[in-house]
């Protein structure tokens, strides 16, 4: 993705290691300022932006991205976080946070599923300019790649097994949707069972507004 506002050799936190190389070799064919709703639209950070600890362990350079619009649509995935973030309040429903997994996984898993369910309703993502610059706090490193490595191995499979599965259209099936989204990660063995009963406090708490 970033590859679409910079010349350095840069992947967002998230994106499937994997993949690494081969989304650096080129630009992907995405959308550029489309005329579609996307109720979740990433800013990037100028100076820190949000990378995984490979990045870190590996890059000491400070970016400054390009200006640009990139749409991701059905079926085109790029890990988001919750920095920078603005979301429309169609996708309130999908602002849960998963509570039983890592702290650096949690909200971008939560765009993995936010992703699969808004293209479900139509909807799209959108990544545009840098907003703001980012002074980092103090980091363990190591311990962030700790943290890190159950995206490391799963980032992939759990994006295949919400694409897999079959989703309602309508924004009334929000709640449902995602239930079924964590009911399958928790299937898989991705997320600890205990997840889903906070997936429905948060469901039953949106139904009560």
């Amino acid at each position: 993705m970033y590859v679409h506002f910079s010349n350095e050799r840069i992947w967002p936190r998230g994106y499937p290691l994997e993949y690494i190389n081969e989304s650096l070799e080129k630009k992907s064919a995405l959308t550029a300022g489309s005329k579609i709703f996307c109720p979740v639209q990433q800013y990037l950070a100028n100076d820190n932006p949000d990378v995984d600890a490979v990045f870190r362990l590996t890059n000491p350079a400070s970016i400054k991205f390009e200006k640009n619009t990139i749409i991701l649509k059905d079926k085109t995935y790029c890990p988001f976080n919750s920095q920078n973030t603005v979301w429309w309040k169609e996708a309130f429903p999908y602002l849960y946070l998963p509570f039983t997994v890592s702290f650096r996984m949690t909200d971008i898993w939560r765009s993995f599923v936010a992703q699969r369910c808004l293209y479900a309703h139509g909807y799209a993502i959108a990544f545009k300019e840098a907003t703001m610059y980012q002074i980092r706090n103090e980091h363990s490193l190591i311990r962030d790649f700790k943290d890190e490595v159950p995206g490391y191995l799963n980032n992939v499979l759990i994006m295949e097994i919400l694409e897999g599965l079959h989703l309602k259209p309508e924004i009334s099936a929000a709640g449902e949707n995602l239930l079924s989204c964590y009911e399958a990660l928790v299937q898989k063995g991705i997320v600890n069972r205990d997840e889903l009963l906070f997936v429905n406090d948060w469901i039953n708490d949106l139904n009560a507004k």
